[in-house]
């Protein structure tokens, strides 16, 4: 469950350190310890990216 989303949330680490992993929850409504346990839903994927693009600037696919 929530390999997508677990995914996003090292996307942003990786990109922009804690800093934009912490806005990522902020953006989104959902640490990554709620993501892990929470089902990859289109929903939820669209509002990740969309959080993402803000975030880094740039498209990222999950």
């Amino acid at each position: 469950m929530g390999a997508k989303l677990i995914k996003a949330f090292e996307t942003a680490k990786a990109e922009g350190g804690m800093k934009a992993q912490m806005r990522l929850a902020m953006k989104t409504g959902l640490s990554s310890d709620k993501a892990s346990g929470t089902p990859d839903s289109p929903e939820l994927i669209q509002k990740f990216e969309a959080a993402l693009k803000e975030i880094l600037g740039k498209s990222v696919n999950l």
